[in-house]
């Protein structure tokens, strides 16, 4: 067989070409790091898995001894040399431990070392393959851990235990058996039949086959299988034991414990539960929270997301933005009223509709009358609202329409000063419900300062953000609230003391936070733009999310 694109009759360039694709596929290997090491132990060749793994490029690893991945007790120690002497005279070393990354780090590594010899046996270098097995012994010790805590709970547990003649087909229950069981002592059957009877008819052939079997075979046996109690509630028995030999060496005797494990299964399942609501509000949290991004070089583009004292309780602030193709930048921040996975469902609803109402060309009013139809058809409660901001950048940018739905105005800098946002606010979404007349809500078109389109010029910044940034106290201990007012006069002196966006969102947050005296009570998310025209070709700045 020769290699791919190498003709028959060229068996020298086929080894060159299959050379060069395992050199390749080395390379291109990322769950391992694989490299060549030189006999005085300095790298000689990098692939990817490396990379990631140790986190050194090729460029800065090549040539330095391999020793810089140990820590310096095991550097000081030898333990370096000794892999590679243990390697050149067995062929072959594996060893686990810990291991230092580029940034100081350390990973728990399993690594293996193979000695290279020429034809004539001299030794030309190593080569080395290292796994990151951080997770795996992690979960190994996770569940020798939990092995040792239920060999502690078993010592000191009552157990049940049974034993079975198998000549007199006599089975003898001990006092807890019977309570575990949920009987009276005496109240059952002496033979195996009537104790296979006490099993779940779902387990019953189950749990007879392998008694049966242990019994035959005279080996231990573990099992685990419900049973049903006279009251007839379900519980989970764990059981184990092994076979008795009369004087001949037959089996003649089976002798079994049993514990109850209802609970722990139980908590096993709440555990798995929780697991999987973890990452069912993490794939929310990421619905309501993407990471933004515009093609305008001119504009800049800032969100940011504080979770309150409640953060194990899954928020359902959100935010957006858009870019349309006529150069419209439409923006959006909203909070459904509570925490949880419902209420973050409906803020990931009305964004998806926001989306599709924004594209589809629809105005405030509709845009605003569409959100609230959504959350009427999703909410799972009449008590649950929502408020939003929404707001539009004109292809000139010298224009922005806002319109509110029971949320807080926007604040808006321009030359030097800070002012909030004037525009008419209608009462948040899921306040009338579909047997009412409903309300219009309207942006409207008004003077400068007036309402609904605000002619901004040319450098401008908008502030959006949901309630949680002005409902925190004025000062430690205060029973005043922080307010719209306070947040102006804040972001006004952060403008004359920080440069760029991310200072000054950040210095803003650090304020509220500290005129609290601690963590907000609720959620903060902040969607902020702003117009700094510069160089045509500019590129823009990237706004990721930044969780505070």
């Amino acid at each position: 067989m020769t290699a791919p694109g190498v003709a028959a009759g060229e068996p020298g360039r086929s080894l060159e070409v299959a050379a060069e694709q395992f050199r390749l596929l080395v390379e291109r290997v990322r769950d391992y790091a694989i490299f060549l090491l030189d006999p005085d132990g300095r790298v000689a060749s990098w692939n990817a898995g490396a990379e990631r793994i140790k986190g050194y490029t090729a460029a800065e690893i090549v040539g330095k001894n391999f020793a810089c991945f140990y820590e310096p007790d095991d550097v000081a120690a030898g333990r370096p040399a000794e892999a590679l002497a243990s390697a050149a005279r067995a062929g072959r070393y594996q060893e686990s431990g810990w291991r230092l990354r580029k940034d100081g780090s350390r990973f728990y590594a399993h690594a293996t070392i193979t000695a290279l010899f020429d034809a004539q046996r001299k030794l030309t270098g190593f080569a080395k393959i290292t796994q990151d097995v951080t997770a795996q012994r992690a979960v190994e010790q996770t569940l020798r851990a939990r092995e040792q805590q239920l060999a502690e709970a078993q010592a000191v547990a009552r157990l049940g235990s049974f034993e079975w003649d198998t000549a007199t087909d006599q089975v003898t229950w001990s006092p807890e058996l019977y309570r575990i069981f949920g009987r009276q002592p005496g109240s059952v059957g002496a033979t195996s039949d009537a104790f296979i009877q006490q099993v779940h008819p779902d387990d019953r052939t189950v749990v007879a086959e392998k008694i049966r079997r242990a019994a035959e075979e005279g080996a231990p046996f573990r099992l685990e299988a419900r049973i049903i109690r006279p009251t007839g509630e379900v519980r989970i028995l764990s059981s184990w034991g092994e076979v008795a030999h009369d004087e001949q060496g037959r089996p003649g005797r089976v002798l079994g414990v049993c514990q109850d494990v209802t609970e722990w299964r139980r908590r096993e399942e709440q555990l798995a539960e929780a697991h999987a609501q973890a990452e069912l509000s993490h794939r929310l949290q990421t619905g309501l929270l993407p990471s933004l991004s515009l093609r305008d070089a001119t504009l800049r583009l800032r969100t940011r997301y504080l979770p309150g004292q409640e953060r194990a309780l899954l928020g359902a602030d959100f935010f957006d933005a858009l870019e349309l193709p006529d150069g419209t930048v439409a923006l959006l921040v909203g909070d459904v009223a509570g925490h949880g996975p419902d209420e973050a469902a409906v803020g990931v609803a009305l964004r998806a509709a926001w989306r599709a109402l924004v594209l589809t060309g629809h105005g405030p009013g509709d845009l605003l009358d569409g959100l609230d139809k959504v959350l009427l058809r999703n909410r799972p409660s009449e008590e649950m609202f929502a408020t939003v901001c929404c707001a539009w950048v004109g292809a000139d940018r010298d224009r922005v329409t806002v319109a509110l739905a029971g949320h807080p105005p926007p604040l808006l800098a321009l030359a030097g000063t800070v002012e909030v946002v004037p525009v008419p606010g209608g009462p948040a979404l899921g306040i009338f419900d579909d047997g009412d007349d409903g309300y219009r809500w309207d942006a409207g078109v008004l003077e400068v300062g007036a309402a609904g389109v605000l002619e901004v010029g040319d450098a401008w910044t908008l502030l959006c953000y949901t309630d949680g940034l002005v409902e925190g106290l004025q000062a430690p201990g205060s029973v005043e609230r922080f307010g719209v007012d306070a947040l102006a006069e804040t972001v006004a002196g952060l403008l004359t003391t920080t440069s760029g966006l991310d200072e000054l969102l950040d210095g803003l947050l650090g304020v509220v936070h500290a005129a609290n005296g601690g963590d907000l009570s609720d959620d903060v998310a902040i969607l902020c733009v702003s117009r700094c025209p510069g160089p045509a070709g500019q590129a823009p700045p990237t706004a990721g999310v930044d969780r505070a």
